[in-house]
């Protein structure tokens, strides 16, 4: 009778570890990302996160269609709307709609909130062939997110430590959209 009394006491001891160690392994994942309650350092990048790729990718949006919501804001993959790319620096944020279509074909677009001049320039000079530089079409995160398909960067500033891992980001996910490798290429029209 005494040995099943410290089995069960095993048995219930043994659950409690494992109730709490699934708790604990939900806390780090919830915790590990910017999105997911991480915070984003002031100087510097957040690690960059590798989004969950939206079942809905496949599907092209009419011109009318309403804007879907999406997994992820701003998006990384999702249900999109086909037209031109927006290039180079722009200065109307860019439909979400339309972001997903251009990160689809390897862009990767740069989004921040209202920066002190000198670092807005720095952000303006990383527009290139396949990265563009926008405002954003909603709230942030962050001072900064860069985008490419299913990739998210959130950085808190753009000191140069946050420029060389967007730059670090963009070397890594320009010309890699759906598809996989898309060359760069410049289009003139």
């Amino acid at each position: 009778m005494r040995s099943r009394g410290r089995h069960h006491l095993s048995a219930v001891l043994a659950w409690r570890w494992v109730a709490l160690s699934a708790m604990g392994a939900a806390s780090v994942v919830a915790c590990s990302h910017p999105g997911r309650g991480a915070a984003v350092p002031a100087n510097g990048c957040a690690p960059a996160l590798n989004e969950r790729l939206d079942s809905r990718s496949t599907v092209h949006l009419f011109p009318s269609a309403p804007e879907p919501k999406y997994l992820t804001d701003p998006p990384t993959s999702g249900p999109h709307r086909l037209g031109p790319p927006f290039r180079g620096v722009v200065n109307t944020p860019i439909p979400r709609s339309s972001q997903v279509a251009m990160l689809e074909s390897g862009f990767v677009i740069v989004q921040s909130r209202v920066l002190p001049a000198s670092q807005a320039a720095g952000v303006d000079r990383l527009a290139a062939d396949l990265v563009t530089v926008a405002p954003p079409a909603g709230p942030l995160p962050s001072a900064i997110v860069v985008t490419a398909w299913t990739w998210k960067l959130e950085c808190g500033s753009a000191d140069p430590t946050a420029l060389a891992a967007i730059h670090a980001f963009i070397a890594t996910h320009q010309g890699v959209g759906f598809a996989g490798n898309i060359p760069a290429t410049t289009v003139t029209s």
